[in-house]
């Protein structure tokens, strides 16, 4: 904490008052849809609001997309329909998360590379989201550089899907 030194800890004592001196709504922690302290907004999939729903989806589409090319991922890996794939959403949007953190100016310095040992776990777990074949009846196309048709994209980012 802030002007704690090493060792020091919260009196028990304290921590009615140090909770009421807590933001309304601070345990609630599906209605945070403001930056925390490092500035970073985590997406709640399963209250993601529809109104916020085409911000959200651009946001994690264009760093998706930026991913994909700067780590040279193949469409077996992360396939274009990725939006559609549940499990995929969760991960990617975990990892641009960890990603966004791991730059934020309060880092110490150690972001970067923490975000490469994130990556490292979650490399074999998008790889077990994802088999290779799309079960839903859309069809993948054949290289993940690509994107989305643009009226596809757009329809599906008109809304949250927080299903």
């Amino acid at each position: 904490m802030v002007g704690m030194s090493d060792g020091d800890s919260i009196d028990p004592a304290n921590w009615d008052e140090l909770i009421q001196s807590l933001p309304p709504g601070w345990e609630d922690a599906a209605s945070r849809r403001e930056p925390g302290m490092l500035g970073i907004t985590v997406v709640n999939w399963r209250t993601l609001e529809d109104e916020k729903a085409p911000e959200v989806w651009t946001d994690l589409g264009e760093w998706v997309a930026w991913f994909i090319r700067r780590y040279r991922l193949p469409a077996r890996k992360i396939p274009t329909c990725w939006y559609r794939h549940g499990s995929l959403v969760e991960e990617l949007s975990a990892l641009h998360t960890a990603w966004l953190v791991s730059f934020d100016s309060l880092d110490a310095g150690y972001g970067p590379i923490g975000f490469h040992e994130r990556l490292a776990i979650a490399l074999p777990r998008l790889a077990s989201w994802y088999s290779g074949e799309c079960h839903d009846g859309h069809v993948e196309l054949p290289y993940a550089s690509e994107s989305a048709p643009p009226q596809e994209w757009a329809d599906w980012i008109a809304v949250s899907h927080a299903g």
